[in-house]
């Protein structure tokens, strides 16, 4: 079986662990949702967040999803592992160190610009994502998405193939489980 599986907040704590470093870099505290907000609205202030986070290899230093590696390790073996990101290319570099320093195996990884993952998951059964919005697109691509619950994404999902997952326990027994109806 082919799973496609984003990296930040699925496997890395990405969100987490870079608001710290994005508030000092725009000079004021914000809540989760404002930097989600801030993110989509403001491209060019980010795209010197990326540069300045690329410089300072900020990238490297994020912490795993609890037992993310874990169970791709597991799964390795026995199903194509794909990794597809949103991340800019620019960061290809310091995504394969920090992949190599957790020990997480993949098959392939893939670049894509945001809401079009889906160009890359070509013949992913299973998607792991949590972008919602994202994952509704993908979700005519694959058979299943897993969307890894978080604040920014708990609206219902429009599409039946979405399933709204906690943790990786519940991914895994998701992936065990046949999709039904």
């Amino acid at each position: 079986m082919k799973i496609g599986i984003d990296i930040d907040n699925v496997i890395a704590n990405t969100f987490q662990d870079l608001v710290p470093h994005f508030n000092q870099f725009v000079g004021q505290k914000m809540e989760p949702i404002q930097v989600i907000q801030f993110m989509r609205r403001r491209k060019l202030k980010m795209l010197g967040y990326y540069l300045n986070a690329w410089k300072n290899r900020i990238m490297t230093t994020v912490t795993l999803i609890d037992g993310a590696a874990e169970t791709i390790r597991q799964w390795y073996q026995a199903h194509n592992i794909k990794l597809i990101t949103s991340r800019m290319p620019l960061f290809n570099q310091q995504t394969r160190y920090w992949l190599k320093k957790h020990n997480i195996p993949f098959h392939e990884l893939h670049h894509a610009k945001e809401m079009n993952k889906y160009k890359k998951a070509d013949g992913c059964q299973i998607f792991i994502e949590d972008n919602i919005e994202e994952s509704e697109i993908l979700a005519d691509h694959c058979e299943r998405i897993l969307l890894l619950d978080h604040p920014w994404n708990r609206r219902k999902p429009c599409k039946s193939n979405i399933i709204r997952v906690k943790n990786w326990q519940e991914i895994k027994l998701a992936l065990d489980t046949p999709l039904c109806c």
